[in-house]
């Protein structure tokens, strides 16, 4: 500053030559030369940055709907920002405590959650409820937040789009009018893509199929059986899948009888009834007319690459009636080595969504992780003492929580077993540790034994003092927001 007045007190300062503008708000009466010269700088500055083109034009934007929800209280708000930077897994649960509270979130949240959109499908429903009309408002005038939410639903009744969509609209237009009419008339909407199906090209037949996916019976099986022979694989593949969720196809039919001709019951002294198993050693090539995919991955042998397709492809209640023995008995008679068929069956316990298969194959050695979300919560927490290695890591991480207390005490013993005698921390109890940060109930007692565990094992401080943090919001949040 004293640089840049050198001289100014030693020779006179005028204000004649200023603009008229400027001059209007300087002292008539002669005042100190530094004064002078600093506030005609100041109203130069001023009326440089105050004059703009003539063509901008402000557009003010809405202002921002009302929310009727009440603001979230201050104290659960600061743990609420918290709780989504600790942990990814603490990040989901806060999230669904949020979409089912009744609070609006304060105005400094919405840009940080609006901006976990871009980057999750998984969260952009969650997110939705949680912002409201504010958070949909925002994420429409602050493009940079990247927001991607579904669209707002509407309460209207959705009308049939026009009739010419289906004769002039581009292929995804008449798809989705496709789908229209198959949610208010199945029959009509196949009776419709029948009349043109032999005129439609390849890329279009294999898009429009899908517009049956829902309410298939039995009166759209000829038309799917016709599809089986069409010369374009994507195509035959769209109509075995549909075929495969139509009850009582014949392509169900031939399927199983492929697969119960590989499957059958012996009986041994030693150990009772045992289901053995011959793969097929040279696979019917009808087999493919029906989707069964003849030539194997490397490394696969073609015969059990063959049976895991059909098995996997049948409802698993068929082995009931063919067997004559319930799922409990089924799975309790394959052998171990048998990965391959019970791999398939669990594939077709969740495809079919049977619960009660699910529930019999979840003890056995082979069994597939991906059961997990079709067998009862009670059932897994009763026998995940006798779960395969991997399942129960998996079982953990499937559970909602909070945990039953049998569960979390074998979680701290699961934890414990990996830390002792070891010299670093195992990814295993890295894992286990953060599933613990929603499954353990958030209680004192709880955190006090997370308190005692981290003083037991040193190898572990850091992830035990979060664990301890993890418990802490959520019991502020739990006793909050619900």
């Amino acid at each position: 500053m004293s640089a840049a007045l050198v001289g100014v007190r030693t020779r006179p300062v005028t204000t004649d030559d200023v603009d008229p503008v400027i001059g209007a708000h300087l002292p008539t009466e002669p005042a100190d030369p530094v004064v002078t010269t600093l506030t005609i700088a100041a109203l130069t500055a001023v009326a440089h940055q105050s004059v703009g083109a003539d063509t901008v034009v402000a557009k003010p934007i809405p202002p921002a709907p009302d929310d009727p929800r009440p603001p979230m209280p201050e104290l659960p708000a600061a743990y609420v920002h918290r709780a989504l930077e600790l942990t990814p897994r603490l990040a989901d649960w806060c999230l669904t405590l949020l979409a089912r509270s009744m609070f609006q979130p304060p105005p400094t949240l919405l840009p940080a959650l609006l901006a976990r959109t871009a980057r999750d499908v998984a969260i952009r429903e969650t997110v939705a409820r949680i912002v409201g009309p504010r958070g949909r408002w925002l994420a429409t005038y602050a493009p940079e937040l990247g927001a991607v939410l579904p669209a707002a639903t509407s309460t209207a009744a959705t009308t049939l789009p026009d009739a010419s969509t289906w004769t002039h609209g581009h292929p995804e237009d008449r798809r989705d009018y496709l789908a229209a009419l198959r949610d208010r008339d199945p029959e009509a909407a196949l009776d419709l893509i029948a009349s043109t199906w032999a005129v439609e090209t390849g890329d279009d037949r294999e898009l429009l199929i899908t517009g049956l996916r829902h309410n298939l019976s039995a009166y759209d099986e000829a038309f799917l059986e016709s599809v089986l022979d069409d010369r374009r694989k994507s195509v035959r593949t769209a109509a075995a899948s549909l075929l495969d969720r139509t009850a009582g196809s014949a392509l169900q039919d031939r399927l199983f009888h492929a697969a119960a001709a590989c499957v059958r019951v012996a009986q041994t002294r030693s150990r009772g009834q045992r289901i053995a198993i011959t793969l097929p050693a040279d696979p019917d090539a009808a087999l493919g007319r029906d989707g069964i995919a003849l030539r194997a991955p490397r490394g696969v042998g073609i015969g059990a690459y063959v049976l895991s397709q059909m098995v996997s492809r049948v409802p698993p209640c068929r082995w009931e009636a063919h067997f004559a023995m319930s799922p409990d008995a089924i799975v309790a008679a394959i052998d171990p080595a048998e990965t391959v068929f019970v791999t398939a069956l669990c594939a077709a316990a969740v495809t079919y969504r049977d619960r009660r298969w699910a529930n019999a194959l979840l003890t056995h050695p082979a069994a597939s992780p991906a059961i997990l979300e079709v067998a009862d919560e009670s059932h897994i927490v009763d026998a995940f003492a006798t779960l395969p290695g991997p399942l129960k890591v998996a079982a953990l991480r499937a559970h909602p929580g909070p945990w039953p207390d049998a569960l979390c005490r074998a979680a701290v013993r699961m934890v414990q077993a990996e830390l002792s005698g070891s010299r670093f921390i195992t990814p295993n109890a890295v894992q286990i540790i953060g599933l613990m940060s929603t499954g353990l109930p958030a209680t004192d007692g709880w955190r006090q034994s997370v308190d005692a565990m981290r003083d037991s094992a040193p190898t572990a401080t850091t992830q035990f003092a979060t664990l301890s943090e993890a418990l802490r919001i959520r019991s502020v949040l739990e006793k909050e927001l619900t």
